[in-house]
């Protein structure tokens, strides 16, 4: 059996679609995304739309999601280390987003646990007090996924957030985050994703892909829109080195 695993997709729908192409081809039974389908990109409303389309799909709450949901901060300097262009970003975005995309958002869990030929899966953005606040570690090592995910009687865990896949493997258990789809960073013409493949005889396998799509019709997108925050997102989430898109 194939899972394809996602993650911060961050309102990329030409990314998303250029990865659910290659889940296609391989086969894959279900879709696993761990959050951030919102955020940063210029397709909000067509990216929600799209994941919502997606057969047999798992999917979870991010912090960006939480920040349409629960709220974000209003002043700076804050807990979440937000700037008023970026407060502007996401009323910017919030406000292009249906009611059927908002509806689809509100009911995502913070956590979904799942079997899979006997194999236990949990998925959530990332590490989470009760409160539901997000604990982050820019580069967590093998040791700080192990204390971060404590407790999580789980043969698979799940996450994202920090945009850099990362798969490991450490007494018994499998750690995957299979980068963000929707931010390429200075690797322009990418979307990172993953491929679990669980056999029936309960060997896992786990294989970090990264598919090609055209970025330059993103940042092309992204000037059209001129929304707020947007020089900032692209140099760091797309390593434009100025506001001027560069194909």
């Amino acid at each position: 059996m194939k899972i394809g695993i996602l993650s911060d997709i961050h309102n990329n729908v030409i990314a998303l679609d250029a990865v659910l192409k290659k889940f296609d081809k391989e086969d894959c039974k279900q879709v696993i995304c761990a959050g951030d389908i919102i955020g940063i990109g210029p397709y909000p409303e067509e990216t929600v739309q799209r994941v919502m389309s997606i057969p047999n799909l798992i999917a979870v709450r991010g912090n960006h999601e939480k920040y349409l949901l629960e709220g974000m901060p209003s002043q700076y300097p804050n807990d979440e280390k937000m700037g008023y262009e970026e407060m502007k970003h996401h009323k910017w975005e919030h406000s292009r987003l249906s009611e059927s995309s908002i509806d689809f958002l509100r009911n995502l869990p913070y956590r979904a646990d799942l079997t899979a030929l006997n194999k236990k899966i949990t998925v959530l953005h990332y590490s989470m007090n009760k409160n539901h606040q997000f604990i982050y570690a820019s580069s967590p090592t093998e040791n700080d996924l192990s204390n971060m995910f404590q407790g999580e009687d789980q043969d698979i865990v799940i996450y994202g957030h920090n945009h850099t896949s990362n798969l490991c493997h450490r007494q018994g258990k499998w750690f995957i985050n299979s980068g963000s789809v929707g931010c390429p960073a200075k690797e322009r013409n990418i979307a990172r994703a993953a491929i679990l493949e669980i056999s029936e005889d309960g060997h896992i396998c786990v294989q970090s892909i990264e598919v090609d799509y055209d970025v330059s019709k993103v940042l092309a997108d992204i000037d059209r829109l001129n929304y707020p925050d947007a020089p900032a997102i692209k140099k760091f989430f797309f390593g434009c080195s100025s506001a001027v898109s560069k194909p």
